[in-house]
């Protein structure tokens, strides 16, 4: 017997789960795509043991167990800590951004998600959206790359010497 909740609960999960194809291409951010499943991912089992507990015949041996809290790690599935799995991405990302905030573009860091986005690019260039961030941005800015013109929007150094780079 299967609820109406557990089917929609399972179509939200395998939704979730083509997201993350989006987020490994660049299209979605991983953090929240990585949340929202576990947290879907969560409540399918939650559903799970309440249905396993209106059928008696149901033996516990019968369903995969899983016990979230008994083994938790900070690593995705290749065993790469998410601050690594962060500072990879932002190294990927960091040859368009620099030439985005060249061109004249800025970086906003979004305050729920703590990633600064390029804006400011015409519509139809690639770099505009590319991410990298906030701890980057902050680095960035140390490190007098880029300065802040607004509250948690930067832009590129005029001052800085190109050979320094």
């Amino acid at each position: 017997m299967i609820t109406t909740r557990l089917n929609r609960l399972l179509k939200a999960y395998r939704i979730a789960k083509s997201l993350f194809g989006d987020a490994n291409r660049g299209r979605a951010l991983p953090g929240p795509v990585f949340r929202w499943c576990h947290k879907i991912r969560m409540a399918v089992w939650a559903e799970i043991d309440l249905v396993r507990r209106l059928i008696p015949h149901i033996r516990p041996a019968n369903l995969k167990q899983e016990n979230p809290m008994a083994y938790r790690t900070e690593v995705n599935d290749a065993g790469e800590s998410p601050s690594a799995s962060s500072r990879r991405q932002d190294d990927k990302a960091m040859r368009d951004i620099i030439s985005a905030l060249q061109d004249g573009a800025h970086l906003r860091i979004h305050p729920k998600v703590r990633r600064a986005a390029i804006e400011g690019l015409p519509e139809k260039d690639a770099r505009n959206g590319r991410t990298i961030s906030a701890h980057r941005c902050k680095k960035l800015a140390k490190e007098g790359i880029i300065r802040e013109v607004a509250m948690d929007r930067y832009a590129f150094n005029p001052d800085l010497e190109l050979e320094a780079l």
